[in-house]
């Protein structure tokens, strides 16, 4: 399933047992390392040397992609908690400079990985969690990095986890079946500044696609939101794109939308 995954993609992944997280981060691993993507790991709830070991049992060439400078796997306090707290408005522009520093090497995308166990521990910072996953979007929308973000279900909450889920455009919970894919996919061009949306939208991603429409908003005049590929659930999401009908140009909507469109007072588009 972590294999459907593809640039651009940001995704919330629920875990139960640190055997989980291992297998699926393994997976993801050796994916990026064939399609040489440089990977950056920030664990928390492991040690460095014992993800090492368990990706290793696994069949994952850990000392090679180490010495190649293809994977780093570096504790969160090298990373997230780099401060000594969680600084939410500062993680983008890291995530940013990290993609481009993989795109100057010569990598052909960067995958990041987050163990988020140490939001668990509430501490300073970790209220900001939901409103920063929301807003890092706009990095991996670009299409060149990949996140998974860690959530071990033994940590959080099912009240915690929820705004978290909702601030990722597809996420992966205990009860989803094997044959699971990103729920939502979303692309961002710059010039002209254009939006793509593909796959649905509702409540699982609505906090995901109304950052996104927020940023982009605060960048550009005009946005583009190409609508062809998806399927809208969400009334909220509507009304965001009708109040910001100066900004936003739909292109692609189905008669599904225009009509929820008409229902929220914005006519057809």
């Amino acid at each position: 399933m972590v294999e459907t995954l593809r640039p651009g993609d940001h995704v919330c992944w629920t875990v139960g047992t640190d055997d989980e997280q291992l297998d699926v981060t393994a997976r993801f691993i050796a994916d990026g390392l064939a399609r040489r993507h440089r990977i950056v790991y920030f664990t928390h709830s492991l040690l460095p040397l014992a993800v090492s070991a368990g990706l290793t049992a696994r069949g994952v060439p850990v000392a090679r992609a180490v010495a190649d400078g293809q994977l780093r796997i570096t504790p969160s306090s090298g990373g997230y908690l780099a401060t000594g707290r969680f600084d939410a408005s500062a993680m983008p522009g890291a995530w940013a400079a990290e993609q481009d520093a993989a795109r100057a090497a010569g990598w052909s995308g960067l995958r990041a990985i987050g163990d988020m166990a140490w939001a668990a521990s509430r501490l300073p910072g970790a209220e900001d969690l939901a409103a920063y996953e929301a807003r890092v979007n706009r990095v991996f929308a670009e299409g060149y990095a990949m996140a998974l973000c860690l959530y071990d279900r033994r940590l959080f909450t099912a009240a915690e986890l929820n705004p978290i889920m909702s601030a990722h455009p597809c996420a992966k919970g205990a009860a989803d079946e094997r044959g699971w894919r990103p729920a939502l996919r979303m692309r961002v061009t710059a010039t002209p500044p254009r939006l793509t949306l593909r796959g649905e939208i509702d409540a699982s991603n609505r906090d995901a696609v109304a950052a996104m429409l927020e940023t982009l908003a605060a960048e550009s005049a005009t946005v583009e939101v190409d609508l062809a590929g998806a399927a809208v659930f969400d009334v909220s999401t509507v009304t965001r794109l009708v109040r910001g009908a100066g900004t936003f140009r739909l292109v692609g909507q189905s008669p599904q939308v225009d009509r929820l469109i008409g229902l929220v007072g914005g006519g057809a588009r």
